[in-house]
């Protein structure tokens, strides 16, 4: 039977609560076919926090330094940066006002002369060239951020208007498991707190993904919330916001990667050797 590890964050005192709790979690995993292994119970994740072992009162201790345990060092190895609080997380893809002002000024030219582009591909009969420019384009700007360069407002408004072709979006899928998993987060990261409306939710929705496939359940909840206060019918945000709540591990939401790749082949582009 897989067994499940259960921390409650409450205040000190609160015992009587946290062992009902604890007791009512446990029927719910036996009714699912899970075991609960271990149920601690402490204040917060900071060195020296008091924790007790909800399972056996005997046990209690002092939490060691958050940054220096196995799981820390494994994500500095990954080159994962550590986060302290959710206030913390929460305030990395807050709105950046000046820079939404910015980019909201460019997106009526860059949105028509997409229309523009767009018309023509299809007068000439090829729309999918339309569609594998734009796609190319993001992925410029992606290896561009990689290198370096940070997108003007400019650049960022074009990214969102490419971003609402669902062909260009499909294709971004694949880049969370690839070699520029790393970059494209983080420009999805930056057109969270630089678009608005239905734009940022396409931004939050990539940035949810990324982060929930690198294991960061956190932050992708964080992300998904974005996208749904934003649009709140998106349906990929709907889609991958009840697997992470539900508990759906990374890996078996990767046929989104192997999406990503087809709908590249169906552009005309070479992503690379699947991951």
């Amino acid at each position: 039977m897989q067994q499940i590890i259960a921390v409650v964050v409450d205040e000190p005192g609160r015992g009587d609560r946290d062992h009902a709790l604890i007791s009512g979690l446990a029927g719910h995993l036996a009714a699912a076919g899970l075991g609960l292994g271990a149920a601690y119970t402490l204040p917060g994740f900071t060195a020296g926090a008091p924790w007790r072992d909800l399972l056996d009162p005997a046990a209690a201790g002092l939490l060691p330094d958050p940054a220096d345990s196995p799981v820390a060092f494994g994500h500095v190895l990954a080159g994962q940066p550590l986060r302290g609080s959710r206030t913390e997380l929460t305030d990395l893809v807050a709105a950046a006002p000046e820079l939404a002002a910015a980019v909201e000024r460019e997106l009526p030219a860059v949105a028509a002369a997409g229309r523009a582009d767009y018309a023509a591909a299809v007068r000439r009969g090829v729309p999918l060239d339309h569609s594998r420019r734009t796609a190319e384009f993001v992925l410029w700007q992606i290896s561009a951020l990689e290198s370096g360069a940070e997108p003007l407002p400019r650049e960022l408004a074009g990214i969102a208007v490419a971003l609402r072709d669902r062909a260009v979006r499909d294709v971004m899928f694949a880049l969370a498991a690839g070699p520029h998993a790393a970059a494209a987060e983080r420009l999805w990261l930056l057109l969270t707190r630089a678009l608005t409306g239905a734009d940022r939710a396409e931004a939050a929705a990539l940035l949810g993904y990324s982060a929930y496939l690198r294991g960061d359940g956190p932050f992708a909840g964080i992300a998904f919330d974005i996208a749904l206060d934003a649009l709140p019918e998106h349906s990929m945000a709907v889609l991958l916001e009840a697997s992470l709540r539900a508990g759906i591990r990374p890996a078996r939401l990767r046929r989104l990667v192997a999406c990503g790749y087809e709908s590249a082949t169906d552009l005309g582009l070479n992503l690379g050797p699947r991951p």
